[in-house]
């Protein structure tokens, strides 16, 4: 095993995911790219391994079910990980109505938004605060600063992902762990 930093991006497959994994990988990070697409999560590691010579490793997750966040952190001890900096970048938006939308695509918007990553978080934060040193990188949004008509859960969840991480940053201020939003 390499003895680079390792990270842990969650929605790696495609988008901000994806460039946040690049920008690590080029750094000299190796990683643990979780999404639900396998094929997608398998190119990006064959990419981000041929351009940079970190070591990436592939998850695929659907962090929509409930306690998918425990899977990932059981495939993490399973391979003998330590991981230095967590991005937890998977999330997803709908527009519509709130009282017409599709119930189960607003939960699981909620599910992915606020309760994965609150959830991973939890279970990667205290192992950084015991060696005193880690970051975890929350995708927030500036429609955190704002209510949002026909959005309004998922305004909502990322008003929730930049609360959190600011308050969670005040409680681990000297721990040598530092959470950001962006």
């Amino acid at each position: 095993m390499s003895e680079n930093l390792r990270a842990l991006v969650t929605g790696a497959s495609g988008g901000l995911g994806a460039e946040i994994a690049r920008v690590l990988a080029s750094e000299g990070f190796d990683l643990l790219l979780v999404a639900r697409s396998e094929p997608k999560l398998q190119a990006l590691k064959v990419e981000l391994e041929t351009a940079h010579g970190i070591e990436a490793q592939a998850f695929p997750c659907d962090l929509s079910r409930e306690d998918a966040a425990l899977d990932v952190y059981d495939c993490v001890l399973g391979r003998g990980m330590c991981i230095d900096a967590l991005v937890n970048n998977a999330g997803f938006g709908d527009s519509g109505v709130f009282h017409e939308a599709d119930w189960f695509r607003q939960r699981d918007m909620v599910q992915v938004n606020v309760i994965a990553l609150m959830q991973l978080t939890r279970l990667f934060v205290p192992p950084m605060v015991k060696r005193r040193c880690g970051m975890a990188l929350n995708l927030s949004s500036v429609a955190a600063f704002s209510a949002g008509p026909y959005m309004s859960v998922y305004y909502a969840t990322k008003a929730y992902v930049l609360s959190f991480s600011e308050a969670l940053a005040e409680e681990l201020r000297g721990t040598g762990v530092t959470v950001t939003a962006l």
